[in-house]
């Protein structure tokens, strides 16, 4: 089991697949029984990841010399010994010499040095309160010094050690297809709010998965469609749309009537809609490959959503590979491309019609600031409301604003 979690952690960490991803396709490879502590191990290591390497690293005095596999191996071990309470620590650290010894026989005895002085000695911390924080949640020093300039102290506290929660499986019913009454019947499925917590195991080979009867998605994410406010014969545009969560929740809420227009810009991810379509029997939705950026072709709409592309701040719980590659200059790319969709986007709302812009980023740059500027240059819209979703122990964070174009 620990083989796998090592070439699956290589995968994403090397290689760059995407962890959500590569459980998907690859965690039936191991026996039910080992499931849940492999992905245990594969997303709290990654969670986890600057810490890990940190711990290990005080010991290690050529760190240049330690292959990538080598590193990875000791990173998922120091995470287990600081976490995995109920596991062994010989158990941990006998297997992971065993590992060491099929990749690089001369490396097994460092291995068993270093995770030796890691279980015996304590973290040494750094003693700046924001470089500490950032060492004990692997959330780097820039991010949080911003999110105090912009939240203050208690926000960059919640949100750094949020990152590191294991967040509730949500669900919504397909109302389309299966009333509440039966959808209830499973006893895995507890109602919350206009969610389900999903409380069994592999939600994608649950029958009510395969019957198009549930999808999975968070509580922010909805929020965002129902800002939207689907209503039966509306005309509406998702022009970031991929992989389709909140354009399906939107079709669902319209009852196969009216049409949405759903749009991302690679035709890989346009097929990830149109799946769901077919799966959840959708028939109101048609997907398009196109840039947002250029909407010339298409026509005016009732409402239009623009969930940008944007730094995913909000949603490193749920998704900590992003903690591995973020960089401060991510922002200074994304910024100018969500100011030209939102721009593209609002030139086909009707008059009294909504425009709803939204990110998975707790950002004021990327969300308020972006809003201002927006309506500074375009004095036909008004900013009815707006909402931060910020991430805790229940939920990834989100922004949203509903704007209307005056008539």
């Amino acid at each position: 089991m620990r083989t796998w979690t090592l070439q699956a952690l290589h995968a994403v960490v090397v290689d760059g697949v995407y962890s959500n991803l590569y459980l998907k396709k690859h965690l039936q490879e191991l026996n039910l029984k080992d499931q849940a502590l492999a992905t245990r191990i594969f997303y709290g290591t990654i969670q986890n990841y600057a810490l890990c390497q940190s711990v290990w690293k005080q010991y290690v005095e050529d760190k240049k010399k330690v292959p990538k596999k080598i590193q990875i191996l000791l990173s998922m071990s120091v995470y287990q010994l600081l976490f995995l309470e109920r596991v062994p620590e010989y158990a941990i650290i006998s297997e992971a010499v065993n590992i060491a010894k099929k990749i690089s026989f001369k490396m097994s005895g460092l291995v068993n040095a270093v995770l030796r002085k890691v279980k015996a000695e304590s973290i040494q911390w750094p003693q700046d309160p924001i470089e500490r924080l950032a060492m004990e949640t692997s959330v780097p020093a820039w991010l949080l010094k911003m999110w105090n300039v912009q939240y203050g102290q208690a926000y960059m506290e919640q949100m750094a050690r949020s990152s590191n929660q294991i967040l509730p499986i949500y669900v919504r019913r397909n109302a389309l297809l299966v009333s509440k009454s039966e959808f209830e019947k499973d006893p895995q499925m507890k109602p919350y709010k206009d969610l389900y917590i999903y409380e069994g195991s592999q939600i994608f080979t649950h029958p009510y998965y395969k019957k198009g009867w549930v999808s999975v998605q968070d509580e922010g994410s909805l929020r965002i469609a129902q800002y939207v406010d689907a209503q039966k014969q509306d005309q509406i545009l998702d022009v970031c749309a991929a992989p389709g969560t909140k354009t399906m929740a939107m079709a669902e809420c319209m009852q196969q009537t009216g049409h949405i227009d759903c749009l991302d810009i690679h035709a890989h991810r346009v097929q990830l809609i149109e799946n769901e379509m077919r799966r959840l029997h959708i028939e109101n939705v048609c997907a398009h490959v196109q840039d947002a950026c250029d909407l010339s072709a298409f026509g005016m709409y009732d409402k239009i959503l623009c969930d940008v592309p944007c730094s995913g701040y909000g949603v490193l719980a749920r998704k900590p590979d992003i903690k591995l590659r973020m960089q401060p200059s991510d922002m200074d790319t994304l910024i100018p491309v969500q100011k030209v969709i939102l721009q593209s986007a609002s030139a086909h709302v009707k008059e009294n019609g909504i425009l709803v812009y939204s990110t998975c980023t707790v950002n004021k740059k990327e969300n308020e600031k972006q809003v201002e500027q927006f309506l500074k240059a375009n004095e036909n819209f008004e900013l009815l409301e707006q909402n931060t979703i910020f991430p805790s122990e229940w939920t990834d964070g989100f922004y949203m604003a509903k704007l209307r174009r005056k008539g």
